[in-house]
C-alpha cells in the first residue's frame, strides 16, 4: 500500500474557477504555496485532510465539496474516472475505482448491496482523525458524476446518509432522499 495520496494540480485550478484562492487554501492547510504550480502533488493522510479542511474554511460556499467532485467535462476525468467509464456496468466501475485506490493510496472504496440498496463508503486507512466533510462531499459527488456519465442519464441516489448534519446536499442529490445526521452504514 502506498502511503501517499496523489492530489491533482487541476483540482487547485478548479478551486480558482469556483472563486476560491488556491494559495489561501494551501496557506491555511500549512502546505507550500509553490504547490500551485505542481501538476501532481503527493500528500500524507494528515496533509490531505488539512487541505480539504482548509478548502471548507476558505470557501464561502458550503457546497464547495459537491462542486469540486461533480464533473461535467469528460476531458477533465483522471485515469481512474476514464477506466471506470469504460466499464461494462456501474458495479464494475466501482470495482475498478476501488482497485485503483487500493494500489495507489491508503484509501478504500467499500460497496455492498443490501435489501435493494447499494451502500458505498470511503475509508482512509491511515487516518488518525475523522475525515473532513468537504472531502466526503467531493468523493460522493465524484462517484455520482461517474454514474451519470456512464449511464448518460441524470440519475440520483435514492438516499444519502451523512454522519454530520449538512444543509447543502439538495443541489446535488436532487430528487433523492437526504437524511441528516444518519449513522454510518455498517459494511
Amino acid at each position: 500500500m502506498n502511503k501517499h495520496f496523489r492530489f491533482s494540480g487541476s483540482m487547485l485550478q478548479k478551486l480558482e474557477e469556483h472563486g476560491v484562492s488556491a494559495a489561501a487554501v494551501l496557506r491555511r492547510a500549512g502546505l507550500s504555496p509553490a504547490m500551485v504550480a505542481d501538476a501532481r502533488i503527493l500528500l500524507k493522510t494528515e496533509e490531505l485532510f488539512a487541505l480539504w479542511r482548509a478548502i471548507g474554511e476558505v470557501s464561502a460556499n458550503p457546497a464547495i465539496g459537491l462542486l469540486l467532485g461533480a464533473e461535467t467535462k469528460t476531458e477533465r476525468f483522471t485515469a481512474t474516472g476514464l477506466a471506470a467509464l469504460s466499464s461494462e456496468n456501474f458495479g464494475e466501475a466501482l470495482g475498478r475505482m476501488a482497485r485503483y485506490k487500493q494500489l495507489t493510496c491508503p484509501e478504500e472504496i467499500l460497496q455492498k448491496k443490501r435489501r435493494g440498496e447499494w451502500i458505498i463508503q470511503f475509508r482512509w486507512l491511515l487516518a488518525d482523525e475523522s475525515e473532513p466533510a468537504v472531502l466526503i462531499d467531493c468523493a460522493f459527488a465524484w462517484v455520482l458524476s461517474i454514474a451519470r456519465h456512464g449511464t448518460g442519464t441524470r440519475i440520483s441516489p435514492k438516499c444519502v446518509e451523512l454522519v454530520e448534519p449538512q444543509g447543502h446536499g439538495a443541489p446535488l442529490w436532487l430528487h433523492g432522499t437526504y437524511r441528516r445526521g444518519a449513522q454510518r452504514p455498517g459494511l
